[in-house]
């Protein structure tokens, strides 16, 4: 069965309950941890432009 590819949102939504549950489930913290998902999300989408412009490899061609 083909797994569905989660919005953007839900896989932030899913990496913030994990971050809350591996804290030890705080209260009142929830805003806390959707920002740090956020953040972690935001950083993986720009990995790759980041380490290509670090080690000066060429991007890969963009395909049609």
């Amino acid at each position: 069965m083909p797994q569905e590819v989660a919005s953007p949102e839900e896989a932030i939504r899913r990496r913030a309950h994990a971050l809350w549950e591996e804290a030890g489930r705080p209260e009142g913290q929830a805003e806390e941890f959707w920002h740090r998902a956020r953040e972690e999300a935001e950083l993986a989408s720009r990995a790759p432009q980041e380490f290509a412009g670090e080690t000066g490899a060429a991007p890969l061609p963009e395909r049609d």
